[in-house]
C-alpha cells in the first residue's frame, strides 16, 4: 500500500472516548490580508496550554477569510494536534462539495465539522444555487457515502476501485433553539445521516444543555456533545452575546459576571466560567469547548489551570 505524504489524523470521537473530559478550543481564521504570524502565535499558546484538539472555523460567503483548510492541515502536521476542519455547504453543488472534500481527504484531515453556514452578511433574501446543498444533513449523508467509497458518477467515465475516505463527521447543535420541535429533529436528521459527534452554539445555561441531553435521550438520538462556550468579562458583554446569538443567560450566571469590562483582575473573571465549566460537567458533558476570538491570554490561562486540575486528579 502507497504510504500517502501526510499522516491520517486522530478521530475526535476516539480521543472523547478516551479522556475523562476533554479541552479544546476554536480559532478564526485571520481576515485576508491580515499578518499570518497571529494565528500561529495563538495556535501555539493554545497547544502549549493544554488544548487537546482544536477546531478552525469556516469564513461564510462574503466573509473574506480563507485558509481554514491550510490552518487545519498546519495544526495537525506542525503542532501534532488534532484539529476539526469545518466546512460549510451553502450554496456548493454536490460535484464541488465532493471536490473539496477530497481536498481534506489527501492532506490526511479527518475530523470534519459539517455545517450549512449562513447567508452572505446583509442577504435577507438569498436564493441558493440550483442543485445546491442547503441542509447540513445533506453534506453529513454525502461524506457519509464517501466513507462508504460512494462516490458521484460522471458520464462516460467509470472507476473500477473506489478508495472509501474515513472521516470522523461532526455537525453542530442548538440547545437554545426557540422552536423545542426543531431543535431535536434537526439534531435527529443530522445523526441519521452520519454525525458521529457534536458542538453545540455558543451556550451559557447548564439547564439548557442538560434538558437538550434528555431530550435526545428519549428521541433515541445519543452521540456526544460537547458545549461550546466563551470566557465573558462583564455583564454588558454578557447581555450582548445573548442577544447577537439569541441563547439563554441565566441571572445566576449573570450575577457572578464583573458589571464592566476592567473592573476586575484576570482571576476574578475566570471563576465565573470554572463553575459554569463545571456544571456543564455535571450535566454529562464530555468536555468543554472554548470559542477563543480575542480572548486568547484568557483561554490559555484557563485551560493551562483545568489542564494542572486534571492531572492531579488522575494522580489522587
Amino acid at each position: 500500500m502507497t504510504r500517502l505524504p501526510f499522516a491520517p489524523d486522530v478521530k475526535i470521537i476516539d480521543l472523547i472516548s478516551q479522556s475523562a473530559f476533554t479541552l479544546s478550543a476554536e480559532v478564526i481564521p485571520p481576515r485576508n490580508g491580515a499578518a499570518q504570524a497571529d494565528i500561529l502565535g495563538q495556535i501555539s499558546a493554545l497547544v502549549e496550554a493544554g488544548a487537546q484538539f482544536l477546531s478552525v472555523t469556516k469564513g461564510a460567503g462574503g466573509s473574506l477569510r480563507g485558509g481554514s483548510l491550510p490552518i487545519a492541515q498546519l495544526i495537525k502536521e506542525s503542532f501534532r494536534t488534532p484539529c476539526i476542519a469545518h466546512f460549510t455547504c451553502r450554496d456548493l453543488r454536490p460535484e464541488e462539495v465532493e471536490n473539496q472534500i477530497m481536498d481534506h481527504h489527501y492532506f490526511g484531515i479527518r475530523n470534519i465539522l459539517a455545517l450549512r453556514g449562513d447567508p452572505p452578511t446583509g442577504e435577507t433574501e438569498w436564493k441558493q444555487r440550483p442543485e445546491a446543498h442547503n441542509y447540513a444533513y445533506q453534506l453529513i449523508a454525502q461524506i457519509r457515502d464517501l466513507n462508504s467509497g460512494k462516490y458521484l458518477e460522471r458520464k462516460g467515465f467509470k472507476i473500477d476501485k473506489r478508495e472509501a475516505t474515513d472521516f470522523c463527521i461532526g455537525s453542530a447543535v442548538y440547545p437554545d433553539h426557540p422552536n423545542l420541535e426543531e431543535r431535536i429533529e434537526f439534531f435527529r436528521m443530522k445523526v441519521e445521516a452520519g454525525a458521529e459527534y457534536a458542538i453545540t452554539q455558543m451556550l451559557f445555561s447548564p439547564d439548557s444543555y442538560y434538558d437538550f441531553l434528555e431530550r435526545c435521550a428519549k428521541a433515541h438520538t445519543q452521540v456526544p456533545v460537547l458545549p461550546g462556550t466563551r470566557i465573558l468579562r462583564s455583564q454588558a458583554q454578557a447581555r450582548k452575546m445573548a442577544t447577537r446569538f439569541e441563547v439563554t443567560m441565566p441571572d445566576s450566571f449573570l450575577k457572578t459576571l464583573p458589571k464592566e469590562d476592567g473592573e476586575t483582575s484576570p482571576e476574578q473573571i475566570l471563576e465565573p466560567f470554572y463553575k459554569l465549566t463545571e456544571k456543564f460537567k455535571a450535566a454529562g458533558a464530555p468536555g468543554i469547548h472554548l470559542f477563543v476570538l480575542s480572548d486568547t491570554d484568557l483561554c490559555c490561562r484557563a485551560l493551562k489551570s483545568m489542564a494542572v486540575d486534571q492531572a492531579q486528579a488522575k494522580i489522587g
